[in-house]
């Protein structure tokens, strides 16, 4: 994968600097063929050659069309630099820096059921090792993906097969993401398009100016030719002063919609160039189809839709050109024709755009989980069953721990309601291995590969209690802060849903004694509820629970050594409870407390 992405950034290196040589060269032409025009429009006009105004006319209409070709060549250069830009972000992803990328600080919610306790979003997080979203909407859904994956085990298939289907498709993906890119997807620019499609009308359901944008072409022609011919007498020419007036009366009003769609123009144009990669490429994975099919209305590709409204924006834009924009308003009030063009397109086709970024961030989200997938080849796809909870963990690790130093641990549940008691020492490994669980349930949940050797699992809710923290605004202690944590799994288990539960250390608020007799009341209690999942703690007495509850709990430990003077730890999950206590060990050791 590094020299695979090497060799993308070569050749996109060259292929920008190539056209920045041809924006050069069109840039020189650009200004010839302007002056030629403003010359032959003098001369003719100054030896009253009437017909010869078709050449200035003709030479702003190549004038024209080489800004067009120029604002390509720019884009082009922009989005190779983007692409190179890509690519050299994968090469720091694959040495596990993921810096570059969004966190989704924004998404952190301390109340959720799992998502800060398992580390889903911030600096270190399993959303920043799959961002590859860039508009506001795909940002969400990858959210909503891992904070909400769902249970329906048909529909995780199904995302499987399409991230996929996507995975190998470089290419592909990072074109789309490159293109993103490209727009300021600033907050609001999305909302503000949102409340546009639904805006009054101003100028689409007027009679007058619809027959007088069709007529005025032919009446201001007419009249500039017989006058020249001298066929009728140079006062009619007044006429032209008519549709320079109505554009005039009407200025106002279109200067606040023209300001209010250039927010939006560049956002419209990336759309349309996500929509068209879509629509070009071929999908067989059932989700992929499906997806695509959204963007056909009776056999009208929304890009080419789209792509109706951004001829129409480019149109507002040439009206930052005074002497062109003057002539167009003289013969066609083309102020006035756009903002009815406009209008008719948003009464035709507002109603769909949503339909259509709503696509566009579903498929962010599967590029997203792709690209994790190709980065991470010895990533396993896990089998996802149907029928009451079981799992089944191979040699799986935390798919943020370095490879290198990561130790894999198995850990099977072959019946609903199994709890597992995990018990050691101060950093042995017991809450990376309840998060390393919960991170890897979620995202086979959301249709991602997981890191394990092999990974089985009926889809179920999860929920857990592993950090918590006080609120002195909310007037709320620790302690009761973790209190509510477990009433809501409880709670939630009492109202009949399938869950998984993940507790690090329950009642640390407490005394001793207390401690225990609550912590083992909470496991009776998850166990007559038919709750399944891992309890770590350093109390090693509730480990006699399991001649209580043979069938139910099942006791595993992380054990620690030492050797020379110094504390070995191997985090490797074995059978039975914990033996080792490392915490007076350390202390001496620091020179906290005396030998």
């Amino acid at each position: 994968m590094r020299d695979l992405y090497n060799s993308r950034i070569l050749a996109f290196e060259a292929e920008a600097n190539r056209q920045r040589r041809t924006a050069e060269r069109l840039a020189a032409v650009r200004l010839i063929v302007f002056l030629l025009a403003v010359v032959s429009a003098w001369l003719f006009i100054r030896e009253k050659q009437a017909f010869g105004l078709i050449v200035p006319l003709g030479l702003i209409s190549v004038f024209l069309w080489l800004v067009k070709v120029a604002a390509q060549v720019k884009h082009q250069i922009r989005h190779n630099e983007l692409l190179t830009e890509v690519n050299h972000q994968e090469i720091k992803a694959l040495d596990g820096d993921y810096s570059d990328f969004d966190p989704g600080d924004e998404f952190i919610d301390y109340h959720h059921a799992y998502s800060y306790d398992l580390d889903i979003f911030g600096k270190h997080s399993i959303f920043r090792m799959l961002n590859r979203t860039a508009t506001p909407l795909g940002k969400q859904r990858l959210a909503e993906n891992l904070t909400n994956p769902g249970t329906n085990g048909k529909l995780i298939r199904k995302r499987q097969e399409a991230v996929k289907e996507l995975a190998p498709d470089i290419a592909w993906r990072q074109e789309f993401l490159a293109t993103s890119r490209e727009a300021d997807w600033q907050p609001g620019k999305a909302v503000d398009i949102l409340t546009w499609l639904k805006g009054p009308d101003h100028f689409a359901n007027s009679r007058f100016y619809h027959y007088l944008t069709l007529l005025n072409p032919f009446i201001s022609i007419l009249l500039i030719f017989l006058s020249f011919f001298r066929l009728l007498p140079f006062a009619f020419l007044l006429y032209l002063l008519v549709p320079t007036a109505i554009v005039l009366f009407q200025t106002r009003l279109i200067n606040r919609e023209q300001a209010r769609v250039e927010r939006m123009i560049e956002l419209f144009r990336k759309y349309q160039g996500l929509l068209e990669l879509i629509e070009r490429k071929s999908f067989n994975s059932d989700l992929n189809v499906s997806l695509k099919q959204h963007l056909s209305d009776n056999g009208i590709w929304s890009s080419d839709i789209l792509k109706k409204l951004n001829s129409i924006l480019w149109g507002l834009e040439v009206r930052g050109n005074l002497l062109v924009a003057g002539i167009l308003n003289l013969f066609f009030l083309w102020d006035i024709l756009l903002m009815i063009r406009l209008e008719r397109w948003r009464k035709m086709h507002g109603g769909d755009f949503e339909k259509w970024i709503d696509t566009i961030a579903e498929f962010e989200t599967l590029n997203s989980l792709a690209n994790y997938a190709e980065n991470h080849p010895n990533a396993t796809w896990p089998e996802i069953l149907e029928g009451p909870f079981n799992m089944s963990l191979i040699q799986s690790g935390h798919p943020l721990i370095d490879p290198v130093r990561r130790v894999d641990n198995s850990l099977e549940f072959n019946e609903s309601g199994q709890i597992f008691l995990i018990t050691g020492a101060n950093m042995a490994g017991k809450s990376t291995l309840l998060r390393m669980i919960g991170v890897n349930m979620v995202m086979a949940m959301c249709g991602a590969p997981v890191c394990a050797a092999s990974m089985k699992l009926v889809p179920v809710g999860i929920s857990s209690s592993v950090r918590t923290n006080d609120s002195l605004g909310d007037d709320e202690s620790y302690f009761y802060a973790e209190l509510k944590k477990l009433n809501r799994i409880i709670t939630s288990l009492e109202n009949k849903e399938p869950l998984f539960v993940i507790i690090d250390e329950m009642l640390k608020g407490t005394n001793s004694h207390d401690k225990h007799e609550g912590s083992a009341a909470l496991i009776r209690k998850l166990i007559s509820l038919g709750a399944s999942g891992l309890v770590a703690t350093h109390d090693v007495e509730l480990g006699s629970m399991e001649t209580e509850y043979p069938a139910k709990i099942q006791n595993r430990c992380f054990e620690v050594l030492i050797e020379n003077n110094q504390l070995k730890f191997d985090y490797i999950l074995r059978p039975g409870i914990s033996k080792s206590l490392n915490a007076t060990f350390l202390m001496k050791n620091m020179g906290i407390i005396s030998e």
